[in-house]
């Protein structure tokens, strides 16, 4: 911690203080997803993951504010120091081999009995805050080396109780304030993005009157509610303090907006309501902070401030629904969850890891390499931008693509040479259609050397059903494919499930990877594999029969899991806790039973879940 950060250590103080509200939210390290593997090995093959180096402090909360700024809630860790409670709601459900846990669900409309412990916020909505805080362009969590963020079991980065805080992560983001701030204030005083902060240039005999006119407005942005008049006070006379003592007025000021910065206020999402075991309503601004962090992955805009100063959030009405279609309108902020949720949900970070073998692949070049993300991005994007219905992601006969894809996927329409997105029509002779033809699924759920039925069978169960399988045994035999002329994939998988043992999960998994045998492990069409001619038909429970792809994404799109699993990941992703128990899937199955009977749309489904009790509330840990 540097030395000179203030008078009398306040700003250490101030580190301590947001250390402790901190110490609430666990340094638990993410739990690997459920399910068999080909080889028992996590870590291996196009869609190993990174290891997860966002570890930090554990401990108690207090449920206290600082100085006068008021109490903050309490994140759910009690008194004992603890793991805090995930906030699910229920017993949690358990994955039973071979059985859908949705067998087990009661479609409800009545709020599950999860909440939600105090959360900070995350890497890429830290980074997104301070930019449209401050006008800064830089990225702080990448350019100081920020610990990556954990992801809980459900894949999400938002959820509260698996975001770590360490004194690591607190001292990189004072290390960001010093940056931020000198960045902001070295700027010309005629700039617009420093005068849009320094509203007045104080002196040492103005500070008295310029720091207030400064910081109120400053943290009220900052914090996403009204400052307090004893809030801006006690950042006054910490600017007043600096000043003398240093003789020098930017000082002065530099250090009371870097007490913003690392304010509690500013780095957690501090939802206060009242500490009643039964849900409470939140407040205005509470509400414009869920719904822009939800939308955006970043602070509320003026706009949004304006509704919630104006009292048109809460309780919802026609102007909460109208700030809910503007946020999604927004061509330039919307991209943040098209990136950020479609980045998790849809694998899209893990995109990073494919790596085929050059010598089994060799039409496999980094210009095909880079098109993965960008083609089921902007797909993604499209689904909102064009209102398109929720199954139009497994079923639409469309997608997006430069030269380069267009020629791996043999399709037409995109001029020679052009390097940017298009939208390209699937004719109906197309073997592809939807998400799962495209690179990004059929890639990273392959090994660099070959296809993996199990990982993409997994996929779909984990990512699009919420149905995941749990891990084999210990002592169940790796999966290990022939290699003979004219052996296939699935040969060898119908001897493996021999192995009671082992079918007893393989029998819900093999058949939906085995309908994408037809694409290689860089998803390239294919007739024939080690010389035998592929066979990509199955059946599902019900006796649902399919051949290939296109039929099973038919399937898949019209399975009431589906939509499900899709509310049910986006209210996760929004409010930032798990509904993975089976009250939380009832209640995520109340709320995606009437869309798909509606065939509503992506923005249906955004606006359903910005408007549910579940979003527009809290629950404390009262009796």
């Amino acid at each position: 911690m540097r030395k000179d950060n203030g008078r009398n250590g306040l700003h250490h103080n101030l580190a301590v203080i947001a250390l402790a509200l901190a110490s609430g939210c666990t340094g638990v390290a993410s739990l690997p997803k459920g399910g068999p593997a080909d080889v028992g090995s996590s870590g291996t093959g196009n869609s190993g993951t990174a290891p997860n180096s966002g570890t930090g402090n554990s401990g108690m909360l207090p449920n206290s504010g600082t100085g006068s700024t008021g109490t903050l809630p309490n994140s759910g860790t009690g008194n004992t120091g603890t793991v805090p409670n995930s906030g699910s709601g229920g017993a949690p459900s358990i994955a039973v081999p071979g059985i859908s846990v949705w067998d087990k669900v009661v479609p409800t409309t009545t709020l599950d009995s999860g909440r939600v412990v105090l959360r900070r916020l995350n890497n890429a909505e830290y980074d997104n805050t301070v930019r449209d805080l401050l006008g800064t362009m830089g990225h702080p969590s990448q350019d100081l080396m920020f610990a990556a963020d954990n992801v809980n079991i459900e894949g999400f980065d938002t959820v509260g109780v698996i975001l770590s805080y360490s004194d690591l992560l607190f001292a990189a983001q004072d290390a960001a304030s010093d940056t931020l701030l000198a960045e902001l204030l070295g700027r010309q005083k005629t700039d617009p993005l420093r005068m849009r902060v320094m509203l007045c240039e104080p002196t040492a005999a103005t500070m008295a009157t310029c720091a207030p006119m400064i910081l109120k407005p400053f943290m009220t942005s900052a914090y996403r509610r009204p400052a307090l008049d004893a809030e801006v006070t006690d950042l006054t006379a910490l600017a007043m303090s600096l000043t003398t003592s240093s003789g020098d007025p930017i000082k002065g000021i530099t250090g009371a907006l870097k007490a913003v910065l690392l304010s509690p206020h500013f780095l957690f999402h501090v939802e206060v309501g009242n500490n009643a075991a039964a849900a409470s309503k939140l407040s205005d601004y509470e509400v414009a902070s869920r719904l822009s962090y939800f939308l955006w992955s970043t602070m509320p805009d003026p706009q949004l401030m304006a509704a919630a100063a104006a009292t048109k959030l809460s309780p919802a009405g026609p102007d909460y629904a109208s700030q809910i279609t503007r946020l999604i309108a927004d061509p330039t902020k919307f991209q943040n969850f098209i990136t950020n949720y479609a980045g998790q949900a849809l694998t899209l970070r893990d995109v990073k890891y494919v790596a085929p073998l050059d010598t089994l692949f060799t039409t496999f070049d980094a210009a095909l390499g880079s098109s993965i993300v960008p083609e089921t991005t902007n797909f993604f994007a499209s689904m909102f931008k064009d209102s398109q219905p929720i199954t139009a992601l497994l079923t639409a006969d469309f997608t997006f693509a430069n030269d380069r894809l267009a020629k791996h996927y043999g399709i037409t329409g995109v001029p020679a040479g052009q390097t940017t997105f298009t939208k390209v029509t699937l004719p109906a002779t197309s073997n592809r259609m939807g998400l799962l033809t495209q690179e990004s699924f059929l890639t990273v759920t392959s090994f660099p050397d070959r296809t993996s039925p199990v990982k993409r069978g997994n996929w779909i169960l984990d990512q699009l059903l919420c149905d995941s399988q749990p891990p084999p045994p210990k002592d169940v035999p790796a999966f290990v494919p022939a290699v003979a002329k004219g052996a296939t994939t699935r040969a060898s998988l119908a001897n493996h499930r021999l192995n009671p043992a082992c079918g007893v999960c393989h029998n819900t998994i093999d058949p939906l990877g085995l309908a994408f045998e037809n694409f290689d492990a860089i998803g390239a069409y294919r007739t024939m594999e080690n010389g035998a001619a592929v066979d990509a038909t199955g059946q599902l429970s019900g006796g649902r029969s399919f051949n290939g792809a296109k039929e099973l994404s038919t399937l898949l799109a019209a399975d009431p899991r589906f939509a499900r699993c899709m509310v049910k990941q986006a209210l996760t992703y929004a409010v930032g806790r798990s509904f993975e128990s089976l009250e939380g899937r009832g209640y995520a199955a109340g709320l995606a039973d009437p869309l798909a009977k509606a065939n509503a749309t992506w923005p249906d489904l955004l606006k359903t879940v910005a408007t549910s009790d579940a979003f527009l509330t809290r629950r404390g840990e009262g009796p």
